[in-house]
């Protein structure tokens, strides 16, 4: 046992000894991590074409396969979360001081701000069937708009104060996390049914089962019944050595940061810069793709579940077809 926390203890030394990245923080901005850095990422069409935005306001279209990338936007903020309305064109950013910026993707101009109360909304959910758009401040605040109806403001029960929404289903469904539960509020019904389970929402299918995140683990949850299918961690954290083409996996388990999920697969990324494929049915580990350098911090899969799409905090971003 000693000697393998040698080992590990050397293999750390080695890895920080070289990692050149420098890191300062500005006061009250995340762009001196690294201005560059991808936050976000989602599918324009199908496959092969994305928007991609980045801690400066930018916001890229990237093609599959090209190394040459086209900017759409450049606003006076930073962005953290988008989403992407085809019918009308527009992209939705998350940003620091502007609340939710909806930007042309054609041409790049504002055509609206939504207030919220207090700066910094970093996470958006959208559903492109009904066209309702939420999310929520750092404070605790949160918002619900009807696009299609001028972004007219949709009252929230007061029992969901201090808590986030994040994700709405096709039937009306708004799924809340915070204060230690899980809430779904139908914002057609107004019917609130709270669920057993606990934990940050990462994404839902369409059988209604939760992908929940919590530190290191996730959890693969069945709403209907109330129970969890399977909990699972990144098993090792694989660390690229400098200077050399070759991994060495460290018996560790770091945090997990969030993920997605197909009809037959959950995919999670976290901290140690992998991005995992797990078996739904079974909680299997399929397979590890450890293709990024830099921390992942977005990730989207095609309508069609044929290709993935990840992007990282060091700029790089990698179609994997599925």
């Amino acid at each position: 046992m000693k000697f393998h926390k040698i080992i590990l203890l050397l293999l750390l030394s080695i890895f920080f000894t070289n990692c050149e990245q420098k890191i300062t923080i500005k006061k009250h901005k995340l762009t001196g991590i690294n201005p560059v850095a991808y936050t976000d990422v989602i599918f324009k069409s199908n496959r092969d074409t994305v928007f991609a935005s980045t801690f400066e306001g930018k916001i890229y279209e990237v093609v599959n396969n090209k190394e040459n990338r086209k900017e759409v936007a450049h606003i006076d903020d930073e962005i953290y979360n988008i989403a992407y309305n085809a019918e009308r064109d527009e992209i939705y950013a998350a940003t620091l001081y502007s609340g939710i910026v909806a930007i042309n993707a054609s041409n790049g101009a504002i055509t609206r701000k939504l207030a919220i109360k207090e700066t910094w909304a970093y996470q958006i959910c959208y559903n492109r069937q009904n066209g309702i758009l939420a999310t929520f401040d750092f404070k605790g605040n949160h918002y619900v708009w009807d696009t299609k109806n001028d972004f007219n403001n949709i009252e929230i029960p007061e029992s969901l104060n201090q808590m986030r929404p994040k994700y709405i289903a096709d039937n009306g469904d708004v799924y809340f996390d915070g204060q230690g539960k899980i809430v779904t509020w139908n914002y057609k019904t107004y019917a609130v049914k709270q669920s057993k389970a606990n934990g940050k929402i990462a994404n839902v299918d369409e059988e209604k089962n939760l992908l929940l995140i919590g530190g290191k683990e996730f959890v693969f949850y069945d709403q209907k019944n109330d129970s969890t299918y399977f909990k699972k961690k990144h098993p090792n954290w694989p660390i690229h050595l400098p200077g050399k083409d070759s991994i060495v996996n460290v018996p560790l388990h770091l945090e997990i940061i969030s993920g997605l999920m197909t009809k037959k697969s959950i995919y999670t990324y976290g901290l140690d810069k992998s991005i995992r494929k797990w078996d739904k049915l079974s909680g299997n580990l399929i397979k590890t793709y450890t293709n990024h350098t830099g921390t992942p911090s977005g990730m989207d899969i095609s309508e069609d579940e044929s290709q993935l799409v990840i992007v990282d905090l060091l700029g790089k971003i990698q179609f994997w077809n599925l």
